[in-house]
Order: structure tokens, then sequence, then C-alpha cells
């Protein structure tokens, strides 16, 4: 053998030797400077794992050549040109040093380039990268990643996803134009559970007291092709309550009954119900009772309990008594806690005797004859008479 095959042997069992012990050193997280043929290791900043088929040349595409993050580019630009190979490289630990090292916009650059290429990540690191695109407040990450868990995953998200999207909007100036998007984009999708999605975001954000945002929502979902149901408008009707907004409220529950799309149902009376008694609109209450008596939806203990008690709390013993006496005559077992509000209302108005009486009734009643926390489980259906 001549001289300069030799040369050429050495260097190829050189470059072949150094690569694999580039790829052992790599999986222990060895981080030293491998000189090897065409440049060095200074870093795991761009090391990732190659499959036992992937070639030479693909594995050399992928050492830092001093080029900074150009190789990392290629490679994902060259990967449909290299399906066989590179398509099958594990990104994924690149994504999580991303993530550990805070450079979120990098993680997303990744993400942006090679979802085009068909690489999926496993929904276990985009839910990673979600949580802290949440905690950073990268509203734009946040939706990136959120929307492809959502059309990857195959089933269903966890309610902490949902709350990690919504955590990235707490105290931000954003105006929402990536949240709109996405759920549009939601909206107009084949996805079977696209409302669910919809009305389980809203509910993410209004956990996380961001009223302005549920609101915009729901604006925005009467323009896109997904419409809300009564359970968008329960949802928002118990965010308004919750803060206080009974005004808000009352004029929901007028778009309601002008939308000939939703009924109104038991959950969206006691919902309202509950807002103005919290709200100390006693004479509200005695009004939605008698509309939705009217509108054939049978009250349920919920909505006796707001009720008796928001009578009680103003002074209207007499009615509170007639709507008391309605109540055993439907034979709905009034709870412990009607008992007392009434007859505490009882004794403000000096009606001591009533009072008595009451008292006595509460306590000759058995534990059969008292509801249970399971009789204030909601019905999502009414029942019409």
């Amino acid at each position: 053998m001549s001289l300069k095959l030799r040369k050429v042997a050495i260097k190829i069992k050189t470059f072949v030797a150094g690569v694999w012990r580039l790829r052992e050193m790599a999986k222990r997280s060895i981080v030293k400077r491998i000189p090897v043929f065409g440049g060095a290791f200074t870093s795991m900043k761009h090391i990732v794992y190659a499959p036992a088929e992937c070639s030479f040349s693909a594995m050399h595409s992928l050492i830092d050549t001093g080029g900074g993050e150009e190789p990392l580019k290629k490679t994902a630009e060259n990967t449909e040109s290299r399906s066989n190979s590179i398509s099958r490289i594990d990104y994924t630990s690149l994504v999580e040093k991303y993530r550990r090292d805070g450079n979120l916009s990098a993680a997303y650059d990744l993400l942006h380039s090679l979802q085009d290429k068909n690489i999926c990540f496993p929904v276990s690191v985009l839910n990673n990268l979600l949580a802290a695109a949440g905690g950073e407040k990268d509203t734009k990450l946040s939706c990136r990643a959120f929307r492809t868990m959502l059309f990857q995953a195959g089933t269903p998200l966890s309610s902490d996803c949902y709350l990690n999207l919504a955590r990235a909007f707490i105290n931000n100036t954003d105006d929402g134009v990536h949240l709109l998007s996405l759920l549009k984009e939601v909206s107009q999708s084949s996805l079977p559970c696209r409302l669910i999605v919809i009305n389980r975001t809203i509910l993410a954000f209004a956990e996380s007291r961001q009223i302005h945002k549920v609101l915009m929502i729901l604006d925005k979902m009467k323009e896109w092709e997904c419409k809300p149901d009564v359970i968008t408008y329960n949802s928002v009707l118990d965010v308004l309550g919750r803060a206080g907004l009974v005004n808000e409220m009352l004029k929901l529950l007028s778009s309601m009954k002008e939308d000939c799309d939703v009924c109104l149902d038991i959950v969206t009376y006691n919902t309202v119900l509950n807002g103005m008694r919290k709200a100390c609109r006693f004479d509200m209450c005695l009004v939605l009772y008698q509309e939705m008596v009217r509108c054939g939806i049978e009250p349920d203990l919920l909505s006796y309990t707001a009720v008796i008690d928001s009578l009680g709390r103003s002074g209207n013993t007499k009615v509170a008594l007639r709507v008391f006496d309605e109540m055993k005559q439907r034979e709905i077992r009034p709870s412990v806690y009607v008992y007392r509000a009434l007859i505490d209302c009882l004794k403000k108005s000096g009606e001591f005797e009533r009072a008595l009486q009451v008292a006595d009734e509460l306590k000759n009643a058995s534990a059969l004859d008292l509801a249970g926390p399971l009789d204030f489980k909601r019905h999502l259906r009414p029942r019409r008479r």
C-alpha cells in the first residue's frame, strides 16, 4: 500500500473513532473539548443524539464548528432532504436545555422550525415548555406550545395546561392577539371537542381572575364559527358573580334571553341568584325566582336556599315562610343552613314564637329529613314541569 493511501486510511480511522467516542461521551453528559475531523465540541449547547443508523455525514453536521447556531439551523432546514436520518434525531434534550437555561426564544425558534418538518415533541416536553413560558409571561410561546400540544396530543389536555396558558397573561399588557388567534383557529378546526377547549380556556382565565380576558373571549366567540353555549355563558356569569359585578351579570342574562340558540337552565338562575345574594341585591332574588318558575324551571335546593336567605336578610319573613312551605310541599329536603337562616330572620323581626316552632322542627328532624352535601349538587339539565 502506498504512503498516500495509508495516510487517507489513518484519517478515516481517526474520524470514525472520534465520532463514536463523541457519541459515548454525549450519552454520559461529559463535556470536554474533543478534537474531531473538521471541528471540535466546546460545550453541550448543540449536542443532540443521533440514531444508530444515522450517517456519518449527518452526525458531522451536528458538530459545533464555531459557527454558532448555524449548524443547528442548517440541520433543521435540511431535515426534509435527509428524512431517513436527521428527522429521527432526538431534539428533546436540546429543548430541555434551552428551557432550563431560560432561553425560551431559542426554544420557540427550534419549535417553529421543526414543526413544519413534521418533527413532533413529546407532550411532557411541551408541557414543561408551556409552564416555563407561563412563568416568564411569554404569551407568544405559551400559545404556540399550547396549540402544538392540542393538535398533537390526541387526548384531552390536563387542567394544568390550561392554567399554565392563562398564567402567561396575568398582569400582562398583552392585547390578546395571540390568544384570540389561537382560539379562533380552534373554533375553525375539525376538533370534535373544540367548544370544550374554549370553555375550559375561559374557566382557566376565570380561575386566575382575568375578567377582561374572559369577556373578550366571549365577545369574539359570537363572531366565530363555534358559538358560545349555555355552559360558556354560565361560566362567565359565575366569574362576574364572584367579582361582584351584578349589573354585568344582569346584562349578560338579558343577552342570553335574546339568543335563540341558548336555553337558560337551573344552573344559570342559581348562579345569578347566588351572585345577587352575595352582593346584597335581595330585591332581585325574588324577581329571578318568580321568573324561573314562570319559565317552567323547577327550583332546587340551591335556588330555595338563596331565595329564603335573601328574603330573611331583607326582613321579608312572610314571603320567606311561604317559600319555605312551598319547598317542603315539593318534597325538597331543607338543609340545616335554611333552617338557621329562617330562625335568624324570625328572631330579628320579633316573631319569637314562630322562630321556636321552626327550631323545634329542626330539633326533631332526623338525618334523613335534612339535605346533605350531595343534595347541593347542581343539575346540568333543567327539569321542566
